[in-house]
């Protein structure tokens, strides 16, 4: 599975129209500022959390009506399709409605943008892979080990049968400020050593940890340049989450003794998670002018966003 992703002819930020689902969610809020700031009009589609993006409309992205209202209100350049249900234990208990949310309901999408003439970025996962070796290329075999995996390959399978011109982005562990309904790995480590209490993070299960406003830039220039095809946007670090941790301790210098290393069968979670989802970045490094961030610089921005 797989192909380069090429670049096509896009407009300016400036001039461009985004459509936003899952605009309420941590990358999907922090997209819509960031696309704002660009001089972009953005658009924010939510369904069950509200966003504070002033022009935002909610909308069912499992109703075909719905999703077509939409697209004929807006007429936007290009939808980044970033809605998903992301619980991944809760997909494990409910794997029919993870396909319904995190797969039908994007091939939908897709279907509609080629109806419509549209250009279409699906944002998936590094839990396509099996996480047997790391280091994930766009090219690599996918081979989910459980039901999340498994729904947002889906997505990406009917994405590119319905049109080979779109994009398909993988990132991993997302983290930042911007969501308040659910903390994220990064804020959630920042809030308990804040307060002084001892938190267990596994230190066998690597990944590319990604800031979500590094994500939104890159996304925005994705969208941008029209590129299409698979292509991986996430951290330029490989670490496992206990590595997290303590980098995040001493960038905030908060107490690292507090963070404690656990082995991931201990954990109480239902699905299995892949113990190695580490993306290889180095496509994105060549082809983007926001390129992916080393650890350090990002953490440092997570820090500095604290003020904001």
């Amino acid at each position: 599975m797989g192909r380069s992703c090429h670049q096509r002819r896009g407009k300016k930020s400036g001039n461009l129209k985004l459509l936003i689902t899952g605009a309420s969610g941590l990358v999907g809020a922090r997209l819509t500022e960031v696309a704002s700031r660009a001089g972009c009009e953005a658009i924010g589609i939510y369904n069950q959390h509200q966003t504070g993006c002033p022009n935002a409309l909610k909308a069912d992205i499992q109703k075909k009506e719905d999703i077509r209202e939409i697209l004929r209100k807006t007429s936007p350049d290009v939808i980044i399709h970033l809605a998903a249900m992301t619980d991944v234990d809760l997909c494990e208990r409910q794997p029919g409605l993870a396909n319904s949310v995190n797969a039908n309901a994007t091939g939908l999408l897709a279907q509609e943008c080629v109806n419509a003439g549209r250009h279409f970025v699906y944002v998936s996962t590094d839990y396509v892979f099996d996480g047997l070796r790391g280091n994930y290329r766009e090219t690599d075999q996918p081979n989910p080990v459980n039901a999340y995996g498994r729904s947002k390959l889906r997505g990406e399978e009917l994405t590119m049968t319905i049109s080979s011109e779109f994009c398909i982005v993988r990132t991993s562990v997302v983290y930042g400020w911007g969501r308040s309904s659910r903390q994220n790995f990064g804020s959630w480590a920042y809030s308990e050593l804040k307060a002084s209490r001892p938190v267990k993070v596994v230190e066998d299960q690597y990944c590319s940890p990604t800031l979500n406003s590094q994500l939104a830039r890159m996304l925005l220039e994705v969208a941008r340049d029209r590129l299409a095809g698979r292509i991986h946007l996430a951290g330029a670090s490989r670490l496992n989450r206990l590595e997290f941790a303590r980098k995040l301790a001493n960038e905030f210098n908060l107490d690292v003794k507090l963070v404690t290393p656990v082995k991931s069968d201990s954990s109480t979670w239902i699905a299995k998670r892949p113990s190695d989802s580490s993306l290889n970045v180095e496509k994105a490094q060549k082809l983007l002018s926001n390129k992916p961030i080393d650890i350090t610089s990002a953490l440092h921005e997570f820090a500095l966003e604290t003020q904001i």
